[in-house]
């Protein structure tokens, strides 16, 4: 089976309220405690040999669940890299007051344009650069070894690890929709030595 499998959190409090959550540490609904069973469920006979995630509660919570149905007792590993991008001021926002302040087109552009920055927030492009160390020096590394990994996360942060580990260009990874808790199994592109 593949050795990298991709997992956006279960459903939030946020996403469930369609607020922009970014660097918010909200935690999973119940729906979304049920998604990260069913996507374990899903997944069953794979036995990753690290799982990976974001350390925020609703990314934490779904590694936890669905790492323990997978291998029951594997520790799951955070990484402070996996964490959503910051949405800055749009932080804590439902979607349509967001788009009431600021205008649809500006929030259009700073949702999925590479280069678009929410004020105080961070861009994909350097959402990606972010990731770019966890990418050459933990998890290229450790698929080049043989091992498989879950690498749990969120939305953005997962959209631009696949620019990485697939070799797409930023904006192509901007467009992928992950829905929640719905594993992705990319073909993997290892860097160069």
């Amino acid at each position: 089976m593949t050795p990298l499998v991709l997992l956006r959190h279960g459903e939030s409090t946020a996403n469930a309220g369609d607020v922009f959550a970014g660097h918010l540490d909200v935690p999973l609904t119940p729906a979304g405690v049920v998604e990260a069973r069913a996507a374990a469920a899903g997944l069953a006979g794979w036995r990753p040999d690290a799982v990976h995630s974001s350390p925020l509660a609703r990314a934490a919570g779904t590694a936890a669940i669905a790492g323990s149905l997978l291998v029951p007792g594997l520790a799951v590993e955070h990484y402070s890299a996996l964490v959503e991008r910051h949405y800055g001021a749009l932080q804590g926002l439902r979607r349509d007051d967001a788009r009431e302040r600021y205008g649809h087109e500006a929030v259009a552009c700073w949702r999925r344009s590479p280069g678009g920055v929410p004020p105080g927030g961070e861009s994909l492009e350097m959402l990606h650069e972010r990731l770019r160390p966890y990418w050459h020096q933990v998890l290229g590394p450790l698929l080049a070894s043989g091992s498989s990994v879950l690498v749990v996360a969120h939305g953005n942060s997962l959209r631009m690890l696949l620019a990485h580990v697939s070799g797409l260009e930023v904006s192509e990874a901007a467009a992928v929709e992950i829905p929640t808790a719905t594993p992705l199994r990319p073909e993997v592109r290892l860097p160069a030595r």
